[in-house]
């Protein structure tokens, strides 16, 4: 022990007593990096993983950690005290693309909004903006769907919303279809719903609601028709194995 102490002593003084940081030093941030990483995130909304693999693509072999430090540093992400660690995540989907469509309604700044989405690709099948959430307006943009696609689902996933369901009985105690119900029937489609108070069903609408209520944010002046552009041809999802809902779509058809 005494040969360490002198050892240290020689080697570095009077320092070599006090505490030192675990793990290694902070490695410096390139400044051209650091804006690199700013303006990418600001184009794309992307978080350091979707980030870290979009730069290692173009070359960059800096960490998903030190992205991460570039993000907190210019205060491009929300706070999180809470930070939960890593997830394993459980991934539900159907394996052809228009086996199932998801759709949902979602109200934001006054407007109502309305989407159908490929179970299997993520992919917006069609997006409309309503003044009202009603039937009418869910089977005008279902018929829009198919015929904007050429191709209609095997099953359409819904929550228990009254523009899609109707839980009220007759005296009888027998429940009659809903308009949006008796359109599908007549078109051949099979009508799933979630169990109430289970959004987890919806997941995928729900999370697309959320990249749309988030992405208005900070670009404000672009339409909804651009967002779905933008969504399902250039974003890239960790969930598709990086790949955009365009791609996953027509790779499984």
């Amino acid at each position: 022990m005494i040969y360490k102490l002198v050892h240290g002593h020689n080697k570095e003084g009077a320092d070599f007593l006090l505490d030192k940081k675990a793990g290694r030093p902070r490695l410096p941030i390139s400044g051209a990096f650091a804006e690199k990483v700013e303006k990418l995130r600001k184009e794309t909304d992307y978080g350091s993983e979707k980030l870290h693999f979009v730069l290692k693509k173009e070359g960059f072999s800096v960490s998903q950690r030190q992205i991460q430090k570039i993000l907190d540093l210019k205060g491009l992400t929300d706070p999180c005290p809470k930070r939960r660690g890593q997830r394993n995540y459980v991934r539900y989907q159907w394996p052809i693309s228009n086996f199932m469509w998801h759709c949902d309604w979602s109200f934001y700044k006054c407007k109502w909004y309305l989407t159908f989405i490929d179970d299997r690709s993520r992919r917006i099948m069609a997006a409309g903006e309503f003044g009202n959430a009603n039937e009418e307006n869910t089977i005008f943009l279902l018929h829009r769907a198919i015929l904007i696609n050429e191709v209609s689902p095997y099953i359409i996933l819904s929550d228990k919303g009254t523009q899609f369901y109707n839980s009220k009985k007759n005296k009888k105690g027998e429940r009659t279809l809903s308009l949006f119900e008796r359109e599908l029937e007549e078109l051949g489609i099979k009508f799933w719903t979630a169990r109430r108070n289970h959004p987890q069903t919806n997941g995928k609408q729900e999370r697309w609601f959320g990249s749309m209520k988030s992405r208005f944010k900070k670009h404000p002046d672009e339409s909804l028709q651009d967002f779905v552009r933008w969504y399902n041809e250039e974003r890239i999802h960790h969930a598709l194995d990086y790949k955009t809902p365009n791609e996953v779509y027509w790779e499984n058809l």
